[in-house]
C-alpha cells in the first residue's frame, strides 16, 4: 500500500500534480515553483557549470569566507561518521567553491555532479537542500525522494546558510550522503559549522569595537551558540550576529542605536566591569535576564595598580614602582624551576648577588620579576640592559638615578630614593661593554652600602642574567671579577621542552593571546618536539600563528604541523615518500607551494591544478 507521498511522488512524476500536505511545507513549495519553471522530474537535471576564470573570480570575492569555511569542512569530515559523503561551500548564487569528498560518494552520479564550478541553485537542480536554503535563508533537509529531479532519490542532503555581519547571505555549507540515517546527526554538525563561520566573520568585521557575548545561561557564553553584540567607544550599537536577534525578540535594533535602547543600566559601568574580565548580569528592556562577558578581539587594559617610570632620554633602562597586592600570573609548576626560585630568594634575603643562566628565550627576564614581586614588590624594579648601555648613559643618567636627596635635601624629581630598597636587574650581563665595569662596580657599591642580611626597608637586591655557555668565557675575561662578584648564587633555568609543565605553560600563553582556542594533548606534544621551537619567544610566535590561521576551538596535532610546519625554510619531504626519489620529488614541490600559500591547501592545489586531497595528504607527516 502507498503512503501519502509515494502517491504525490508519483502524482508529480506523471502530471506534475499532488497533494500539498503531503511532505514538509518546504518541500512541497519548492515542488511547485520547479513545476512552474517547466522542470521535468523525471528528466535530467541541467548540468550547469561556471568557467574556470568565473570561478577563481567568485572563490577571489570570498576568500576570507572561504579560508574560515574550509577548517570547518575538514573538521566535519573527521566528524561524520563512516565513508561515503561529500561537504561543500558554495556562494550566494549556489556555485561551489570547495568540497571534501570521499572515493566512494565521488563514484556516484551525484558526486560526480557536485564539482568545483557546478550550479546548484533551485532553478537549475530543482528541489535540493543547497538551493532550497538558498531560498529560504534557514538551514534544509532533503532527503532522498524529496528532490525534485528522480535521478537524485539516492541521496539525502542538507545546507546551512552562512550570512555576514551585515545580514547578507553570502555561503551555505552542505553535505550530502547516499546513508539516510546519518543526516538527523549531520545536521547539527552542519548548523554549528554555519555559525562559528559567521562568528568569526563577525568579530573580524568588529575587531575595533567593544563585543559583547551574552546568553541566559552562563554556561552558554563558552559556546559558538552564544548571542554577541558590537559596540563603539559611546556605547553605540555598530552590529548584532543572527543569535541576538532570536534572543531579543520584540527589540527592533535597526531603530535602537544605543546600549541603553536595548538593555537596562549605564554602557559606561557595564564596560568599567565587564573589560576586567568579570561576567555580568544584564536585563533588557523586556526584563528579560542574560548573563554577559566581553570577547577580547583586541587589547583591554583594565586600570592597573603597578605605577611605571621610565628613566629619561635612553630606554635601556625600565624602572617600575609595584604593589604589595599584585598578581603575577606566571607558570612556574615545573619541580626543578620552583626548586632553583626557592633557593634564589633564600640567598637574595641573605644578601647574595642571584645571577639567573638560562638559554635564550628560557625566561630570565620573567624569574627576575618574579623574585621581585615575591621579596618586596611595593619596592622599586630597575632593569639595565647591559648590551646596549655606554659609560655615559651609566654616569649621567643611572648613578644619577640613585642620588638619594637634591641640594635642597629633597627628593628630586623622577630620582630613586635609595634609602626604600627595591631591585636592581642587571639583563646580559655577559654582553657588558669591559670599559662599562669600573662604572658599575660604582653603582654596585652604592646599593651595596645600603644592604643588610634578611630583607627589610631600605634593602637592595641585585639580580643578573646571562646566557649560561657565553658567561663561561667572559668569566675568564675583564668581566671576571665583575661576574664573580654577581654569582652569590647561581639560578639555572632549564630548557623550555625539558620543562614539566610545558603543557601549562602552552595553554596559559595561547589563553591570554586567544580564549576562544584550546589545544589538545597531542598538539602540545607536537608544539613539544616542533623543531622551530627553542624558547619562550618562539612558543609565543607559535601561538600566535596558530590563533590567527587556525579556526576557533581546540586545535589538533594535524593543526599544529599543517599551520607551522610551512614556516620552516628546510622543506623535506613527508615520512611516506622518503627513499623513493620519484615521490620525494613530488612531495617536496607540494611542500613547497604549501609553504608559498601560507598552508592554504585548497590554493596549493590550485596553484598546483592537482587535487585538494593529493596536497592535503602531503602537508602532514
Amino acid at each position: 500500500m502507498q503512503t501519502a507521498f509515494e502517491k504525490a511522488r508519483k502524482g508529480l512524476e506523471l502530471n506534475g500534480k499532488f497533494a500539498y500536505g503531503a511532505m514538509p511545507s518546504p518541500i512541497a513549495d519548492s515542488w511547485k515553483r520547479c513545476v512552474r519553471l517547466g522542470l521535468d522530474p523525471v528528466s535530467k537535471p541541467e548540468e550547469c557549470v561556471v568557467s574556470h576564470t568565473d570561478l577563481q573570480q567568485r572563490r577571489d570575492k570570498l576568500d576570507l569566507v572561504m579560508r574560515l569555511a574550509r577548517p570547518e569542512l575538514e573538521l566535519l569530515s573527521a566528524q561524520i561518521a563512516g565513508p561515503n559523503f561529500l561537504l561543500a561551500f558554495a556562494d550566494s548564487d549556489g556555485v561551489i567553491l570547495d568540497r571534501i569528498v570521499d572515493n566512494e560518494f565521488s563514484q556516484s552520479n551525484c558526486g560526480k555532479s557536485i564539482i568545483p564550478g557546478s550550479i546548484w541553485s533551485e532553478e537549475i537542480r530543482g528541489t535540493n537542500a543547497l538551493g532550497l536554503a538558498l531560498h529560504s535563508g534557514v538551514p534544509c533537509n532533503v532527503t532522498g525522494p524529496e528532490h525534485f529531479f528522480s535521478n537524485e532519490g539516492r541521496v539525502s542532503c542538507l545546507s546551512a546558510p552562512i550570512f555576514d555581519s551585515g545580514g547578507e547571505l553570502i555561503g551555505l555549507i552542505d553535505a550530502s550522503s547516499e546513508v539516510t540515517v546519518r543526516q538527523y546527526h549531520t545536521l547539527a554538525l552542519v548548523n554549528l559549522a554555519a555559525q562559528n563561520v559567521e562568528n568569526r566573520l563577525f568579530v573580524d568585521d568588529h575587531r575595533g569595537h567593544h563585543i559583547i557575548q551574552f546568553h541566559p545561561r552562563q554556561e552558554y557564553l563558552q559556546t559558538q551558540n552564544v548571542a554577541m553584540i558590537a559596540f563603539n567607544q559611546d556605547g553605540e550599537i555598530t552590529g548584532a550576529n543572527r543569535r541576538t536577534s532570536e534572543l531579543l525578540t520584540g527589540l527592533k535594533l535597526t531603530s535602537t542605536p544605543k546600549f541603553e535602547d536595548v538593555f537596562m543600566g549605564q554602557f559606561r559601568s557595564l564596560i568599567g566591569r565587564i573589560c576586567k574580565g568579570e561576567v555580568v548580569q544584564i536585563k533588557d528592556w523586556l526584563h528579560s535576564g542574560y548573563f554577559a562577558r566581553l570577547r577580547l578581539t583586541h587589547s583591554v587594559k583594565a586600570s592597573l595598580s603597578k605605577t611605571q617610570f621610565f628613566l629619561p632620554a635612553d630606554p635601556i633602562y625600565h624602572l617600575r614602582q609595584a604593589t604589595e597586592n599584585s598578581t603575577t600570573g606566571r607558570i612556574f609548576k615545573d619541580e626543578a624551576l620552583r626548586h632553583n626560585l626557592r633557593l634564589g630568594k633564600k640567598s637574595a634575603q641573605q644578601g647574595l648577588s642571584v645571577m639567573i643562566l638560562g638559554e635564550k628565550g628560557t625566561g630570565k627576564n620573567t624569574i627576575a620579576e618574579e623574585m621581585h614581586e615575591q621579596l618586596h614588590a611595593s619596592q622599586s624594579f630597575i632593569m639595565v640592559d647591559c648590551s646596549t648601555v655606554d659609560v655615559t648613559s651609566v654616569e649621567s643618567q643611572l648613578i644619577a638615578q640613585m642620588k638619594s636627596k637634591s641640594e635642597s635635601g629633597d627628593l628630586a624629581p623622577d630620582k630613586i630614593d635609595l634609602n626604600k630598597g627595591g631591585t636592581l636587574y642587571l639583563d646580559r650581563i655577559d654582553q657588558l661593554p669591559p670599559d662599562i665595569a669600573p662604572m658599575l662596580n660604582t653603582l654596585l657599591n652604592r646599593v651595596m652600602q645600603r644592604r643588610n642580611p634578611l630583607l627589610g626597608d631600605g634593602e637592595w637586591v641585585i639580580l643578573s642574567s646571562a646566557h649560561t655557555d657565553e658567561v663561561k668565557a667572559t668569566s675568564k675575561g675583564p668581566l671576571g671579577p665583575l661576574i664573580k662578584r654577581l654569582s652569590g648564587f647561581s639560578l639555572f633555568l632549564p630548557k623550555l621542552n625539558h620543562r614539566s609543565d610545558f603543557q601549562h605553560v602552552c595553554n596559559a600563553m595561547l589563553g591570554s593571546i586567544s580564549p576562544q582556542h584550546a589545544l589538545s594533548n597531542c598538539a602540545i606534544d607536537a608544539l613539544r618536539k616542533s623543531s622551530s621551537i627553542d624558547n619562550l619567544s618562539d612558543l609565543d610566535w607559535s601561538s600566535r600563528t596558530l590563533a590567527s590561521q587556525h579556526h576557533e576551538g581546540i586545535i589538533r596535532a594535524e593543526g599544529v604541523t599543517r599551520i607551522l610546519g610551512h614556516h620552516e625554510f628546510d622543506i623535506v619531504a613527508c615520512p611516506r615518500c622518503t627513499g623513493q626519489m620519484a615521490k620525494e620529488v613530488q612531495c617536496l614541490e607540494i611542500r613547497k607551494m604549501i609553504r608559498e600559500c601560507t598552508g592554504n591547501v585548497a590554493l596549493a592545489a590550485r596553484q598546483l591544478g592537482v587535487a585538494r586531497n593529493t596536497v592535503y595528504a602531503h602537508s602532514i607527516d
